[in-house]
């Protein structure tokens, strides 16, 4: 069989792109590496990757958090990221950041706000509601304005009619309150797509300039081909670059790649119960990068290292995110080398110092104030807009089409689910578009 459009990946580009064609009629295969991950337990499925940090000639400050390696963390399995994500529906704007999405793509003449608007109505995006902000976030809302910094509720994708307040979103959500991509996967599949799992696409199959096909191997070992007049690579920004390079497609693939760099700086304040709000209600936006209360248990130890008897319930913690400098490779060997930068450690401690005086403010202890290492969770830039696909986000082998975050040139510093939903309705329009002028 010769399918009208073959999908790699099931997250936020790959289930987005593969529900709306399938709705439309066309015949959709859908291949995924991994399996589906049980709401509750998706944490387990996180995995990571050394991100080796070349510090060049930057001199280093005395912050603990440049003391550890640093780690990339990511997941693969039906619905990429998006199970354990934290239901966060950033889409910074213009006016507030100079570097976000849409600033970047219109650069290439790429208009999303339309499209951008859809998706927040699927995904039913709304601010954290104030009956819904817990003690904790409302202690360092309060903090962060009487410290003379704008805060607001965060954008979220989750039906707060089904949502019991456990903080649990990273697990996977038990009650079906948080969005996540298997329900657009499930949309795709109600509607006749085909999903196949545990299939690992090595290539993509093309000749003359024009893509026929994948290649890959199926959960028995097996060297299998597939066939389609339209090839739509939404593996992740790992996993796309590798297919590219065996697919022979080199040129500028892999590199620029960046992490959306974060820490979270905690510390010890007796039973807050952080850990027992949704996590990440509120953010307080500077530029390039912001701050939002953040549970971490890898702050336990490191507290605990300081004196004091830790348990969850004893962690106040705030995240800092910063938009890293997208001068990362994925090499081929897998490994990924990245430098940080003398602006990346400016972004980094000046949010550090931030967080720290907020955590003082409402009542931690300022010698149990402890950052976690430096780590990535949304990887991206290694098949750039303008370097590797189009504006329409065809490559130069016709037909085969990029959707994940890897085709945003820099980091937008925020949460970037919606970017990339957005992203692939508007790949999905322009395929249903060309289909039906086709057929006519």
């Amino acid at each position: 069989m010769i399918y009208d459009v073959i999908v790699v990946g099931t997250g936020a580009g790959g289930s987005t792109v593969a529900r709306e064609l399938s709705i439309k009629g066309l015949d959709v295969l859908i291949l995924e590496k991994g399996e589906f991950i049980p709401s509750g337990s998706a944490v387990t499925g996180i995995k990571t990757a050394d991100l080796i940090l070349n510090q060049g000639d930057v001199k280093i400050p005395e912050y603990e958090f440049l003391k550890y390696p640093g780690e990339l963390m990511y997941i693969e399995g039906v619905g990429g990221t998006t199970p354990v994500s934290l239901a966060n529906a950033c889409y910074a704007c213009t006016t507030c950041y100079s570097n976000s999405p849409t600033a970047q793509f219109k650069i290439h003449d790429l208009e999303l706000f339309e499209e951008l608007m859809e998706a927040s109505r699927d995904l039913k995006v709304g601010p954290l509601p104030q009956t819904r902000t817990g003690p904790v976030t409302r202690k360092i809302w309060d903090a962060a304005e009487k410290l003379g910094y704008f805060v607001e509720p965060m954008p979220k994708f989750i039906d707060y009619s089904r949502c019991n307040n456990c903080g649990l979103c990273i697990a996977g959500c038990t009650n079906g309150a948080k969005w996540d991509a298997t329900d657009f996967v499930n949309d795709a599949v109600q509607a006749g797509a085909t999903l196949v799992r545990k299939f690992t696409v090595n290539k993509v199959l093309h000749s003359e300039g024009k893509c026929w096909g994948v290649e890959g191997i199926d959960n028995q070992g097996n060297i299998r081909t597939y066939e389609a007049h339209r090839i739509i690579l939404a593996a992740g920004a790992l996993n796309t670059p590798q297919i590219l390079k065996n697919s022979q497609l080199t040129e500028g693939v892999g590199e620029g790649l960046f992490t959306d760099l974060f820490i979270t700086v905690g510390g010890f304040l007796k039973d807050a119960k952080l850990n027992q709000e949704i996590p990440m209600g509120i953010k307080s936006e500077f530029g390039a990068y912001f701050l939002s209360p953040h549970f971490s248990s890898q702050l336990i130890p490191l507290i605990t290292e300081k004196g004091f008897d830790t348990r969850n319930e004893d962690v106040v913690g705030l995240m800092v995110k910063i938009a890293d400098e997208a001068n990362g490779s994925l090499n081929d060997d897998g490994s990924i080398t990245k430098t940080l930068t003398n602006s990346d450690l400016k972004l980094l401690t000046e949010g550090y110092d931030k967080a720290v005086e907020i955590l003082t403010e409402i009542g931690v202890d300022p010698s149990s104030i402890v950052a976690t290492p430096l780590r990535g969770a949304h990887p991206g830039g290694t098949a750039a807009m303008g370097k590797v696909v189009d504006r329409s986000l065809e490559t130069r082998i016709k037909n085969l089409f990029i959707a994940d975050a890897s085709v945003i040139p820099q980091a937008p510093g925020r949460p970037p689910i919606l970017t990339i939903t957005s992203l692939s309705k508007r790949l999905a329009k322009n395929i249903i578009q060309e289909t039906v002028q086709l057929k006519n």
